[in-house]
């Protein structure tokens, strides 16, 4: 049932990991990346799934748990690998996981995450997990997008000069579509770090340092409440004002949009004003772009503060739409702080694991350095022990950890620690803290640089894979 889905860390792995630590010649010790194989992105997610993963103290029921429903898959548990983990590591995992600092703007190829394990004979809990740290490929990808669409505000922003409220234009309207409470709740935090206007009330107690907004609005339920619509209508816009709110979200398409904008629309804006409150007109259904576009010219011509009435679509969008749409209404005399857009399931639903290419591959392995050097060089992976710097131009590069200068400055952070003591592992906390430094430093960062640069001494090893295992020069 959903509420053991994490009671036993044992079993979140896939089925074939049970089978390698007797398939393995050697598991002394290991090391594996994790990387970003397709395209750039903002890191986060990840530090909250390891704290969520390996906070748990392993013990001895949970092994014949797990051994038990082994069997009945017809698999070999590998008992006494993990009843080594309860009597020689206090029931905590025995690796240390490194990360980039999340926020951090992570090139094609980079390995933003460095695993391997602290006691020897122990390197397959290396990637035992792995399955479930790729989940945070999508809050990764959320937050991508989302920092996308914010600097693309800006960029607007600066074109015509709109005040900070133009950054307000871009509405989560998601909570609905999602597979699962867990993905909205994902989507929803990484849509805060970047975007101010939500409908997720949830996201206000996981990021409670976020600044959002959402208005009151109808819905075709209310105005379906009514035998007479417009009368609905001027109800809600003095309920409105009574409340003390000054902003009021109208549907319009309950039965026809275009009698709203040709009958009801400079009546009402005129009764909103009156009673101090603004109201943005949402057209549902229908060439919604156009209605958006009727209404301007409708409220010009009437010579009425602009101030008063906006409109808002949310049929239909994600990023590139939006794009779309204001480049529509640019060229139809619309001013872009006039609509503002819900974006919905457009936020998420094109994402999976291969949008940002995300993979686990080991670097370190038997004794000696390892890689995946494939025919699609997108695939390859980067040998041995590493670390990332930036150069005197702020470009992020992948070093041999042994040969990163202190001046250099390793930007790897361990996260998560744990030896053969019997004290508690450290492991960083995600709290809203983590939240706020991964927003602040996701809007300082540089996000022209496309792929990952290699060292020399990384490049000159790769060189010496290709001749050991390529037939062809």
């Amino acid at each position: 049932m959903l509420k053991d889905l994490r009671s036993n860390p044992v079993r979140i792995t896939d089925a074939y990991n049970l089978s390698h630590q007797r398939l393995k010649v050697n598991t002394d010790w290991e090391v594996s990346h994790m990387y970003n194989r397709s395209k750039p992105m903002i890191l986060f997610g990840l530090l909250e799934i390891i704290n969520n993963i390996l906070d748990k103290q392993i013990t001895f029921w949970m092994i014949d748990q797990v051994e038990e429903e082994a069997n009945r898959m017809g698999l070999i548990f590998p008992r006494e690998l993990w009843m080594r983990v309860v009597t020689e590591c206090n029931g905590y995992i025995p690796i240390e996981v490194q990360t980039l600092p999340e926020g951090t703007w992570c090139p094609v190829g980079t390995p933003f995450a460095q695993i391997r394990n602290t006691v020897k004979g122990f390197g397959e809990m290396v990637t035992w997990f792995e399955g479930e740290l790729m989940h945070s490929y999508f809050p990764s990808t959320t937050a991508t997008q989302a920092l996308r669409m914010r600097r693309y505000l800006e960029q607007k922003q600066r074109q015509y000069g709109y005040d900070d409220s133009f950054l307000l234009r871009l509405h989560s309207f998601g909570f609905r579509g999602h597979r699962s409470l867990e993905d909205a709740y994902w989507a929803g935090i990484s849509w805060n770090l970047f975007l101010f206007g939500t409908d997720d009330l949830h996201t206000a107690f996981h990021t409670p340092s976020a600044n959002i907004v959402s208005i009151a609005a109808l819905a075709h339920k209310v105005t379906q409440q009514f035998d007479n619509e417009y009368e609905g209508y001027k109800y809600a816009i003095k309920a409105t004002a009574d409340a003390g709110e000054k902003i009021l979200g109208i549907v319009i398409d309950t039965y026809d949009a275009y009698r709203f904008l040709d009958e009801y629309l400079i009546p009402l804006a005129k009764y909103a004003q009156e009673l101090g409150v603004d109201i943005s007109i949402r057209p549902d259904s229908e060439d919604t772009w156009k209605q958006v576009v009727i209404a301007y010219k409708n409220i010009s011509r009437h010579y009425l503060p602009i101030t008063n009435v906006s409109a808002i679509i949310g049929e239909g969008m994600d990023f590139e739409n939006v794009k779309k749409a204001d480049a529509y209404f640019e060229q139809h005399g619309v001013p872009l702080n006039f609509v503002s857009y819900g974006v919905g399931g457009g936020f998420y639903n094109y994402i999976n694991r291969d949008t940002l290419g995300w993979a686990m591959k080991t670097a370190y392995s038997n004794g000696k350095d390892r890689m995946k050097f494939s025919e699609n060089p997108i695939k390859r992976s980067i040998p041995g022990v590493v670390g990332l710097y930036r150069n005197e131009f702020g470009d992020l590069i992948v070093g041999k950890e042994d040969n990163i200068s202190v001046a250099d400055a390793n930007l790897y952070m361990t996260v998560y620690h744990h030896s053969n003591s019997f004290e508690a592992p450290y492991m960083k906390e995600y709290n809203d803290s983590h939240w706020r430094s991964v927003q602040e430093l996701g809007l300082s960062q540089n996000t022209e640089q496309a792929n990952i640069y290699l060292s020399d001494d990384i490049r000159s090893e790769i060189g010496e894979f290709q001749r050991r295992y390529r037939n062809r020069v």
